[in-house]
């Protein structure tokens, strides 16, 4: 076998840096930043936002710069359209940056791992929007699948081989190395690295992909006799729970939507894994199971909702059960399309999805939206409740709130606060929240608790955080 030489690196390295100019440099911009945040002295490190937000925009930069390029790609685009489709993806990431807030917000961070599944989506159906068969599209998928596995692997190893190389000099020759040079140097590989090398095989030939017929043995026998018979076993669970809940009608517990979840998007993954050879002769038994599992899933979407519905009955909407919801709806369509439409599509899948997940983002009925306008709906109801509201702005308590109201009004203030800022409680309030909020400790971890309790004073009440479970008791926390 012949070794590559450092030419052909080099040369390779240079071929995949002309292909995807963009994404590299976004991906290097993005892991130096990181590397700077981390040597920041530790009083420094929760005041820079901006670091943190230029990291999260040349991450989101890459992702959709790599689907740009391989939209372009398939389209055969001339250098003056790819140009123009760069420049917009520029655009793009330069508004998402100044959109961010100078500080630290959970609703801001919720909007960048929402963004970075669509790009993660976009990327995995650009070049087949409009062209090329579902067979291409599976091996296009595959390939980056595979792809991303390699990549993993090449760069784990070389981190474990260069952080005990540096581990060694360290200790022989007492060389007194930062300790920090092992997070940079993962920095570095998982950042820089193992992007570059991602898109060294990055498909190319989108014509060709169609006419592949290949699959791999290994992923068939993974699919199998391991994901399919963790399905199955987790669709037992499920059906015995759901008997459970109608022989003793009670309603089913909230952590039950993740369970109903996980085995969905599981199956449907399996499903999508073995989707090239279930037309085999001795394959036959593939298209009967997934009938069968999209049938299955009915019964565990009405349960999906109800135990949804329970929790918004009791708590309101926010931005988990919003998506939890959402997702309710998706499996919903996808079952019945899959055993309604003829072509079942597995296009659908990635494509809906992503626009579902785009759709939520933003507008007045998008997560954050809905969630915002709940939450102060479920408070003002409550507060009206206890006499707390004259003329729209909140008076003090004067009477003992029931435990369990009383600590509904603390978690829906510790969300706002937490999530959306204080800023959206001002309208209730006669006092200038940002003067009655003192900033000098605005970098301490504290900062949002101090904030809470601090209104919680301004209404003549006490904070009870969530694992107080009744007055003047606590559950201890380990």
């Amino acid at each position: 076998m012949k070794l590559p030489s450092l030419d052909s690196f080099i040369t390779n390295a240079t071929s995949t840096f002309k292909r995807f100019p963009l994404a590299i440099t976004a991906a290097i911009i993005g892991s130096l930043y990181w590397i700077l945040i981390s040597h920041l002295p530790y009083n420094l490190t929760n005041s820079p936002y901006y670091y943190w937000n230029i990291v999260m925009s040349c991450y989101l930069g890459m992702l959709l710069f790599i689907s740009i390029s391989a939209y372009c790609e398939r389209k055969n685009f001339d250098n003056r359209t790819r140009t123009i489709f760069r420049v917009v993806g520029i655009v793009l990431i330069v508004v998402y940056y100044f959109s961010l807030p100078a500080q630290f917000m959970t609703i801001s961070f919720t909007r960048f791992v929402l963004f970075t599944l669509i790009l993660h989506l976009l990327i995995s159906f650009a070049p087949f929007i409009a062209n090329g068969g579902i067979d291409g599209f599976w091996q296009y998928n595959k390939t980056i699948f595979l792809r991303i596995l390699t990549a993993a692997l090449y760069s784990v190893v070389l981190y474990l081989g260069l952080a005990l190389a540096v581990l060694a000099i360290d200790k022989l020759f007492n060389a007194n190395i930062d300790n920090k040079i092992y997070l940079d140097l993962w920095i570095l590989l998982s950042g820089i690295f193992n992007t570059w090398f991602f898109l060294t095989a990055f498909p190319s030939n989108f014509a060709q992909l169609d006419l592949k017929k290949d699959y791999p043995k290994g992923l068939k026998i993974f699919t199998q006799y391991v994901l399919l018979p963790l399905v199955t076993v987790y669709l037992i669970i499920l059906y015995a729970y759901t008997f459970k809940i109608i022989s003793t009608a009670q309603w089913p517990v909230g952590w039950v939507s993740y369970l109903v979840l996980g085995f969905s998007i599981g199956g449907i993954l399996s499903l999508l894994l073995i989707y090239p050879v279930r037309n085999d002769e001795n394959n036959k038994w593939i298209l009967i199971f997934s009938r069968f599992f999209y049938f299955a899933l009915f019964p565990l979407i009405i349960l999906l909702f109800l135990a949804v519905k329970r929790r918004i009955n009791d708590y309101g909407i926010t931005e988990q059960r919003y998506f939890i919801l959402v997702l309710a709806l998706w499996l919903l369509f996808i079952a019945a399309y899959f055993l309604i439409s003829k072509t079942k599509n597995i296009k659908v899948i990635p494509i809906s999805l992503c626009l579902l997940a785009l759709a939520s983002s933003f507008g007045p009925w998008g997560a954050f939206s809905v969630s915002l306008a709940n939450q102060k709906h479920h408070l003002k109801f409550l507060l009206e409740k206890y006499s707390m509201l004259a003329d729209g702005k909140i008076v003090p308590a004067k009477d003992t709130i029931p435990f369990r109201d009383h600590k509904q009004i603390s978690s829906i203030i510790n969300y706002l606060v937490d999530v959306h800022g204080y800023k959206t409680l001002q309208p209730y309030f006669i006092q200038n929240l940002d003067s009655a909020l003192k900033k000098e400790n605005k970098n301490n971890y504290s900062y949002g608790y101090t904030q809470v309790n601090k209104i919680h004073s301004m209404m003549n009440l006490t904070y009870i955080p969530d694992y107080q479970t009744q007055e003047d008791e606590t559950t201890n926390m380990y």
